[in-house]
């Protein structure tokens, strides 16, 4: 029972926690909706982002619902990430570096192998820049100020059932919320002067549903795809005007807008995991999204590419002898993965990021849980294509519990 009590302890720290998401510091990320995020816990992230056909027993799968059934009990999983950037253009150069919670998540079997019930928050995509700029007019310095932070987050519940032995499915209802605010301002040196400030908040609402498949033709191979459906975001704007002397401060005036709808691209994906001598394992995914189709009120914007991604790695799997040692029961894995974004930069290049992933599994409590991390070096543009180009280090940690519920108790 206490057991118990700690596991619904922690969901409610979690998700007071998840409710801000993490900030990415990109210029990039600057475009459009942010980073995109798909892959949350330290397992897939350590693969390189192969998840949508992994049989892993520890991981709960947020991105194929068909996936869950191999959670054998009840997990409770938490997220986290530190983030390191290094950005160069042709005549700056710039650092930043933030931590963060990734996503907190609990999935209960309702009927071992066959029925499982999954719910959680996550990022969806992460929203942050800081530019600044100095300049002078009539001998009067003053800077140029324009930032924005926020993002979407992804609350999630669904299930994933064995439709027969050798095939999984899966559903998820995906709700969609957030919020994006952007500032300019003008802050004079000199207390002749008034600064200006102009913030515009955009709140965002929507939802989704998804749905995936994992097949397993032979006994180490797993095959799966996923999809989710393109959807609706209602985005409601609101822009306060105000204007700063001293410690005197004033709204000029502030203006609420209409509603406006987003419509957002489906996205889909198909992936496999194959084991050998029950040692090995090697995975891989591919995903797409087509940000050509998003419309702004049904009206087409074309300043998007289409995305795209792909991710492998190779995992070294503990053994299951019990008399074995500790390292021999750490898991051990390495990935490499490749994306085309969806921003184009201001030369109408494409930008392209890649990168490799290392990762380590340690059991604890009887192998009842997993304590996973992942460092994730990655390049993002590059000045001979494009105006910045970004070396990012990541690092995760993922902790999942374990806990036997709903389990019928012999009778004395």
């Amino acid at each position: 029972m206490k057991k118990i009590a700690l596991f619904c302890v922690l969901i409610i720290v979690m998700l007071s926690l998840i409710s801000n998401p993490g900030f990415t510091n990109s210029f990039y990320n600057s475009k459009g909706f942010g980073e995109r995020i798909y892959f949350t816990h330290a397992q897939s992230i350590g693969m390189g982002g192969a998840l949508i056909a992994s049989p892993d027993i520890y991981q709960i799968n947020t991105l194929n619902p068909a996936g869950l059934v191999f959670i054998p009990i009840t997990r409770l999983n938490g997220d986290l990430v530190h983030q390191s950037l290094w950005s160069q253009s042709e005549n700056e150069s710039g650092f930043a570096k933030n931590t963060n919670l990734n996503g907190i998540n609990l999935a209960i079997p309702l009927k071992k192998d066959a029925l499982v019930t999954a719910f959680g928050i996550v990022p969806a995509t992460q929203f942050d820049y800081y530019f600044e700029t100095q300049a002078q007019v009539n001998d009067y310095n003053y800077s140029k100020i324009i930032q924005a932070k926020g993002g979407l987050n992804r609350a999630f519940f669904g299930v994933g059932f064995s439709a027969a032995k050798w095939i999984s499915l899966g559903g998820y209802f995906n709700y969609y919320f957030g919020k994006l605010e952007q500032t300019w301002k003008v802050d004079y040196v000199s207390d002749l002067f008034w600064d200006t400030q102009d913030r515009l908040t955009r709140k965002m609402w929507g939802y989704c549903f998804s749905v995936g498949v994992i097949v397993n033709p032979l006994t180490n191979l797993h095959i799966g795809g996923i999809y989710r459906s393109g959807y609706q975001l209602t985005a409601e704007d609101h822009l306060r005007n105000m204007t700063k002397k001293g410690n005197l401060s004033y709204t000029v005036s502030q203006q609420a807008y209409g509603e406006n709808k987003l419509t957002m691209p489906p996205l889909w994906g198909l992936g496999f995991s194959y084991a050998w001598k029950e040692k090995y394992r090697i995975a891989g995914d591919y995903l797409a999204e087509p940000w050509s189709k998003f419309k702004v009120d049904k009206i087409a914007i074309n300043k998007y590419n289409d995305r795209d991604r792909f991710g492998f790695g190779f995992e070294i799997l503990p053994t299951k002898n019990i008399l074995a040692t500790y390292f021999q029961k750490m898991t051990y894995r390495i990935g490499y993965f490749h994306q085309k974004l969806d921003v184009i930069d201001t030369g109408g290049n494409e930008v392209y990021e890649y990168g490799i992933a290392l990762g380590l599994g340690f059991p604890f409590y009887m192998d009842m849980g997993r304590i996973d991390t992942a460092i994730r070096f990655g390049k993002r543009g590059n000045l001979i294509q494009n105006l910045v180009e970004e070396n990012i280090v990541q690092f995760f940690i993922s902790v999942t519990g374990g806990e036997k519920w709903f389990v019928r108790r012999g009778e004395n």
